[in-house]
């Protein structure tokens, strides 16, 4: 049944894509026709969910979210360049140069967590503009413009200053020249299971809206979408495509995640379902740690085992002599990581460096060291224990 499900639903990362520029965006409902993505300013309505003073929160707080444009140069392969021409024979007909399928637009969200106008979103809302290569000598290429819109329609432009693929999240810099102050979120603590989550975004191009909920789950991982040592908040908060890179807040209007990932069904007809009740954000602790490191200038340098591995089932827990809830088997040995010719398919590892391991703590372990770590795993093989030490490599991007 689980297995069933997995294949029906998948999760999508929530920038939304504009094929033909953001001046408009146009989507019909069931009120009518909704036009102008960049003026309109709609908010969904609902009690407070027991907010004591919601609308106040969010005209506390809505000052400092930020809509974000992405506009793409990039042409494709050629850069735009035409391709040599010939001729054509009798009857043939003249073919379209090929091109890479890139958006000219793309919009997320976003919001400033320093006065100065620093602004943090996830890194996919502006992936399609920066890269990173050889050909730049090691330094941010870019490949189009980012612009930052407040809810007060000043639009202003914005730099790249960092970013990390890996955990999705970038950090810009609003062009201030007038050394403006801007208004600033505050950084709430961790969310308590079932307290008031109140999304601000943009989704589907529609600026500024407003959803409420409850924090569902903590702490959630998300394999096959994120990283595993990286958590997610859950919420039934509406997140929809434009969301991506906004704020999760609480209660009382402080950021406590990055809203990332929507669970959604499969397009029906070239018709997106959108989201099912099912938003995930980024932990705001976890992700206020990844900026402190964005903002010292520096890439962040992930290590890297190159492990696919789950929890233990019940029977195999009680095969093996183990205790349920700790351990993890081995699903498949990465080619690409440092394990290769030292674990395979079907070990159980108990331990890292004497310390008991789960399938949350095993990836979040390895995260928290360097590159270059030597480490010391304990494995159950054939149900006999031996040790396994392995130098942590660098994670691809």
């Amino acid at each position: 049944m689980f297995n069933s499900f997995k294949k029906v639903f998948s999760y999508v990362v929530i920038a939304s894509l504009f094929a033909s520029g953001c001046g408009t965006i146009t989507a019909t409902t069931a009120l009518g026709t909704i036009g102008s993505a960049a003026a309109t300013k709609a908010i969904t309505h609902a009690s407070g969910y027991g907010i004591k003073s919601p609308h106040s929160v969010i005209e506390r707080v809505m000052p400092s979210v930020v809509t974000i444009i992405a506009e793409v140069q990039r042409k494709g392969p050629n850069d735009g360049k035409r391709s040599p021409q010939r001729f054509l024979k009798p009857g043939e007909r003249p073919q379209r140069p090929q091109q890479e399928p890139i958006s000219p637009f793309q919009s997320g969200s976003g919001f400033v967590i320093h006065e100065d106008g620093t602004v943090v979103t996830n890194f996919h809302v502006i992936a399609n503009v920066v890269r990173y290569s050889e050909t730049c000598r090691g330094e941010l290429c870019i490949d189009g413009t980012l612009h930052v819109m407040f809810s007060d329609d000043s639009i202003y432009e914005a730099e790249v200053f960092n970013y990390d693929k890996v955990s999705d999240i970038a950090v810009l810099k609003i062009v201030n020249d007038e050394k403006k102050i801007f208004p600033a979120v505050k950084w709430g603590n961790k969310p308590k299971l079932g307290g008031h989550a109140i999304i601000i975004g943009s989704p589907i191009g529609l600026d500024f809206s407003v959803s409420f909920g409850i924090v569902s789950a903590i702490d959630r991982i998300i394999p096959k979408a994120a990283p595993p040592f990286v958590p997610f908040i859950q919420t039934d908060a509406s997140m929809n495509r434009g969301n991506s890179g906004g704020p999760l807040f609480d209660a009382d209007g402080d950021v406590v995640g990055i809203n990332t990932l929507i669970l959604t069904p499969p397009s029906r007809e070239g018709v997106d379902l959108g989201s099912v009740g099912l938003g995930f954000a980024i932990d705001g602790q976890y992700a206020k740690h990844i900026i402190e490191r964005l903002e010292t200038g520096n890439r962040i340098q992930w290590s890297y085992i190159g492990l696919h591995f789950r929890l233990l089932n019940m029977e195999e827990t009680k095969e093996n002599g183990l205790e349920f809830g700790s351990n993890v088997i081995v699903v498949q040995v990465s080619q690409d990581g440092v394990a290769v010719g030292e674990l395979r398919e079907n070990d159980i590892i108990t331990k890292m460096n004497d310390t008991v391991i789960t399938h949350k703590t095993f990836a979040t372990m390895i995260a928290s060291l360097e590159p270059g770590t030597k480490i010391t795993l304990e494995v159950l093989r054939n149900k006999k224990i031996m040790n396994v030490d392995l130098v942590l490599g660098y994670r691809p991007e």
